[in-house]
């Protein structure tokens, strides 16, 4: 019987990725796959199995059904013929994989995902059916790859009893002993505290064995805390488990289910291991009466994997890794209100809370709190973005917008109005003090909303050289741990204007509002007007200059515009002449940016290479690649990564101050360490990945090799001085360098 045309149309679909035919196994990033069937047919009506074998290289890992703190499972989709039923996944109990401060839960070297599939009655005999699956994961290490392919397996239809198919008896002979089952006669019961949920499980009388240690693994989301250790104790009647409670679990679960994993045996030694668990509540569990080996040693084989990240450990009653990571980026967003990437926008922002001061304080909070949701609003939304793009298997970090000439182009055009309303060419509603100013004729609302915007866009570059662990970290997590860390980082840039506006005393310490304010105010103009000088060199980088060109007649045309919106839009001007001129701007501005964005080509990442690779006098940089960086080391030589970005001004003054320094450029010269950029100004995915093998996903990074394929990199800090270059090549000479 042939495949339907729904099953062919559903392969076809998912065949944009790597996909086998016939049982071929498919190799993709860090591991192989194969879709295997037990039999090597299949007979009307008689279920048979199927199951997805997952092996992958060693130090990475996939997920299981609940993947604990970070990770997603592995889904497969089937493509079956009619009337054939696919029955749930039916997993393997799981390794529980440390990462420093975090635990997750799922597998590593070969294991096989079982699929019971039912064909229909009325299967017609002597022919074939064709078995399609497309399956998606991610895999980690130090760094998580999303994968998928697509499968498909011709299977003969006979009336004759289906034979094992003996390539696969032994795996799925595995498989089956590490499967979960209900083990007549164990009578487990469950309890919840604020701070602990505890399991009792009490044996048959049968029983022969002793349990010496025992992990339970949820079927609840964020039930437990999964990195703190399981205590197992000894009571009167059988064995209590305590655990510590999630913070992030604040209702009790209708039941507790998952898997309790026992070295030991739940029949006796040499048994099952694996106990599937759906416990019942109990008032009180027995107490314990004497404790059972080491907190937290289940004797399952845990696993424990080294991780990139440079967040602390911690541990007892110390606040959780999620709580730091919000405090450091509650810190990291106050320090970024110094950077120079926000001062020219919030330092105008000040201003607004000055032309605020003698006005009624609950109006100043209003302003400060709407700033606060537009700097909020920003970050979680480039956040959101992120995140999603990754999860769809871009390869995209933190700043990734500026990587994109479309968008550089519109944030050219709005700074650079914005420098020109600053100039008094014309005005947004009545007034725009600070980009704070009205955006229409009444609270002005709307002017602050967007300060808080256009302050987080320009920020989001200069966020590396405090954030970029941080935020590495944070796109490892899950997308709602991921976004209460970057909505901590924006609370904290608008932190300080926040408290500001909420704190009127404070208001009595600022400048009092006098002619000063527009000289500050046209001043503030001109850096405007840098900025967008800036944001044309980073688009020269990324196309060409004919485009830059074309931008800049368009920054004249939108002048034009501006130019009219003012001299003939005002409220001074009658009605008529007000609506023409501002239709006449919108016009000239909409058409003529609609113009220019259709001409924006894709970014040619050769030509970028070259221009970018000048900025050194002294040093000819090579451009980065995974296999040129292997090969210098290889041949035993030293090596300097710069991961850098046209539009990261942290890396242009690192450029300037340290890496240009004659001094420095002497050293790499003498010592013959060979100097390698990664220009990340556009989207390059190669980078990306080679960033999140650090733990990163933001520019700068510099990375020393000291020469030899098995040596340790070293990490150099975000903000280089020449001494700091010259101190890390240092162990050059000596040929020794360690990880900070």
């Amino acid at each position: 019987m042939r495949t339907s045309l729904l099953t062919l149309a559903v392969l076809f679909a998912f065949g944009a990725g790597a996909w086998s035919v016939h049982g071929q196994a498919v190799r993709t990033d860090y591991m192989e796959t194969e879709l295997v069937v037990e039999t090597t047919s299949v007979k009307p009506r008689q279920p048979f199995w199927a199951g997805l074998r997952m092996k992958m290289d060693e130090h990475w890992h996939t997920y299981w059904r609940n993947p604990a703190d970070s990770g997603l499972p592995t889904k497969i989709h089937w493509a079956l013929p009619d009337g054939f039923k696919a029955g749930e996944i039916n997993w393997p109990y799981p390794q529980k994989i440390e990462l420093d401060i975090l635990a997750s839960y799922g597998y590593e070297g070969e294991t096989l995902l079982l699929v019971e599939i039912t064909p229909p009655a009325d299967l017609e005999t002597g022919g074939t059916v064709d078995v399609g699956a497309f399956a998606s994961w991610l895999v980690c290490a130090e760094i998580c790859l999303p994968g998928e392919s697509g499968y498909q397996v011709t299977l003969p239809v006979s009336t004759e009893v289906p034979q094992a198919d003996e390539r696969w008896t032994d795996l799925f002979a595995r498989t089956r002993e590490q499967l979960p089952v209900p083990v007549p006669g164990w009578h487990v019961e469950a309890a919840i505290s604020d701070s602990t949920v505890a399991l009792h499980a009490a044996p048959p009388e049968w029983f022969p064995g002793n349990l010496t240690g025992a992990e339970f693994y949820p079927y609840n989301a964020d039930l437990i805390d999964y990195i703190s250790p399981q205590k197992l104790e000894k009571t009167e009647t059988g064995y209590l488990l305590t655990m510590r409670r999630s913070g992030f679990y604040t209702s009790r679960p209708e039941q507790i289910a998952g898997v309790l994993v026992s070295a030991d045996g739940w029949r006796g030694p040499g048994s099952e291991r694996a106990l599937a668990v759906s416990a019942v509540y109990a008032d009180v569990l027995p107490a314990a009466v004497a404790a059972i080996g080491s907190p937290g040693s289940p004797g399952s084989g845990n696993v424990s994997a080294v991780s990139g990240l440079a967040a602390t450990a911690i541990s007892g009653d110390l606040v959780s890794g999620l709580w730091q990571a919000l405090l450091f980026a509650l810190i990291g967003g106050l320090i970024l209100n110094l950077m120079p990437c926000v001062l020219p926008v919030l330092s105008i922002k000040v201003l607004g809370f000055i032309h605020q001061a003698g006005d009624d304080p609950a109006k100043a909070r209003r302003h400060g709190l709407v700033f606060t949701a537009g700097v909020l609003v920003s970050f979680l939304a480039l956040a959101a973005v992120l995140i999603a793009l990754r999860a769809g298997g871009e390869q995209l970090g933190w700043g990734f917008q500026l990587q994109s000439p479309v968008f550089i182009v519109i944030l050219s055009v709005i700074i650079f109005m914005f420098g020109l309303s600053l100039f008094g060419v014309f005005e947004i509603g009545t007034s725009l003090v600070g980009l704070g100013g009205r955006m229409d004729s009444g609270s002005g609302l709307g002017g602050s909303f967007l300060s808080g915007v256009l302050a987080t866009v320009v920020a989001t570059p200069c966020t590396a050289p405090f954030m970029g662990v941080a935020l590495g970290y944070a796109l490892t997590q899950s997308a709602a741990q991921s976004l209460a860390i970057f909505g901590f980082l924006g609370l904290g840039m608008a932190l300080p204007y926040l408290t500001l506006s909420s704190v009127p005393a404070l208001l009595r310490y600022v400048p009092k509002p006098g002619a000063w304010m527009e000289s500050f105010k046209q001043f503030m103009g001109f850096l405007m007007m840098a900025t967008v000088v800036w944001l044309l060199w980073v688009l020269n980088l990324q196309t060409d200059p004919n485009l830059v060109a074309l931008v800049m007649v368009l920054l004249v045309l939108v002048a034009l515009g501006s130019w009219i919106l003012g001299r003939w839009g005002g409220i001074a001007a009658g009605s008529r002449s007000r609506i023409a001129a501002r239709a006449a701007a919108a016009v000239i501005i909409i058409a003529s940016m609609v113009t220019v964005l259709s001409q924006v080509p894709a970014p040619a990442k050769a030509e970028r290479t070259a221009a970018a690779t000048t900025y050194s006098a002294g040093l000819e940089w090579e451009p980065f690649s995974r296999q040129l960086v292997q090969d210098l080391r290889t041949s035993g030589k030293s090596v300097f990564v710069d991961f850098t970005a046209a539009w990261c001004l942290s890396c242009q003054v690192n450029k300037r101050v340290a890496l240009s320094d004659s001094r420095v450029v002497e050293q790499f010269e003498t010592l013959g360490v060979v100097p390698v950029q990664a220009d990340w100004t556009s989207r390059d995915p190669e980078i990306t990945r080679a960033l999140a093998e650090f733990g990163r996903n933001s520019v700068p990074l510099y990375v020393l090799y000291t020469g030899g394929p098995d040596s340790v990199p070293e990490i150099l800090p975000e903000l280089l001085t020449p001494g700091l270059v010259l101190d890390a090549l240092k162990k050059v000479e000596s040929g020794s360098a360690a990880s900070r």
